[in-house]
């Protein structure tokens, strides 16, 4: 489960955050791809194959899942009886795989309404942005709706729907169930309070940082859990996505990060990627930034 804010700074343009949150400690690949003659750079699962980032046009795409009981499943055996590891491949992933080939956000939020994503997705580049919003009924037809975000607003989205009530966690009798929902809402309440506040990128990344307002960790925005390697949800990574930079940062929290230093600052690359470190959200030294910026040409 995750939390995912957007929010329009004049000096910046869009800027697009998130708290990816697992049930396991994922290897996460950081891809430059040339695929389909449009350069894009994003994030790749290595458990799941997930993706999500941006592509040289500043087309940038960052989801939370609203399909919860099978995103829950990812990175666990299909049958605890068995011992062969086969986890939960997203087919969401490849779908904004695809989406990322496009010119245009307009163009990328109808090819993700024509693969039927579902979730709360974040559709923007530097001047606009988009909030869909899908899921899948009773009768496994596609529901959706999207908006446009204007820029003296801002957005945010945890693991249930705001435009789609029946869309993600629901009120429930069952405690886990109930407790699940009673997480994404808390989680979308204390965003949306900080995120208010923020001023800068570093500020919004910083306003889904929040891990202490409520005394278990899985009610706020940031969790952090003692339990590492259960079930438990824990936030294993942060996303930030630029772009009017064209770039993509990303902060490890419980993950192993993998990218190509071969081509390093090669000056050929449209895209870039900064690593944030845990004790500092973003870099605000720009000499400092570029030294930090990587880029990977597997595919």
């Amino acid at each position: 489960m995750c939390v995912i804010a957007a929010k329009y700074f004049e000096k910046t343009g869009w800027v697009g955050v998130k708290n990816r949150d697992r049930n396991y400690k994922p290897t996460v690949h950081v891809r430059q791809s040339y695929r389909g003659g449009i350069e894009r750079m994003y994030i790749w699962d290595e458990k799941t194959k997930y993706t999500e980032g941006l592509n040289e046009f500043g087309v940038s795409i960052l989801s939370a899942a609203v399909a919860t009981k099978k995103d829950e499943q990812e990175g666990f055996k299909n049958d605890e009886q068995d011992d062969v590891d086969r986890p939960f491949f997203s087919p969401d992933g490849k779908k904004i795989r695809k989406a990322l080939i496009s010119k245009n956000i307009k163009e990328a939020l109808d090819k993700l309404i024509e693969y039927e994503l579902p979730g709360n997705t974040i559709v923007f580049d530097k001047d606009k942005c988009f909030i869909l919003e899908g899921y899948f009924d009773l009768q496994e037809e596609y529901v959706y709706k999207y908006e446009e975000v204007k820029k003296n607003e801002y957005v945010i989205r945890t693991n249930h729907g705001i435009f789609l009530p029946l869309a993600g966690y629901q009120e429930s009798e069952d405690p886990d169930e109930q407790k699940s929902r009673d997480s994404t809402v808390s989680r979308y309440e204390i965003s949306f309070k900080n995120v208010k506040k923020a001023k800068t990128a570093e500020e919004l990344l910083g306003a889904i940082s929040d891990s202490e307002t409520d005394k278990d960790p899985q009610m706020n925005p940031l969790r952090i859990s003692e339990t590492h390697g259960s079930k438990t949800l824990v936030t294993t990574g942060q996303l930030m996505v630029t772009p009017s930079m064209l770039t993509l940062h990303y902060k490890p929290i419980w993950s192993n990060v993998k990218f190509n230093f071969d081509q390093l600052n090669s000056g050929k690359s449209k895209t870039f990627m900064e690593v944030i470190s845990n004790k500092k959200l973003v870099s605000v030294d720009e000499s400092v930034s570029k030294l930090l910026r990587f880029k990977d040409f597997a595919i």
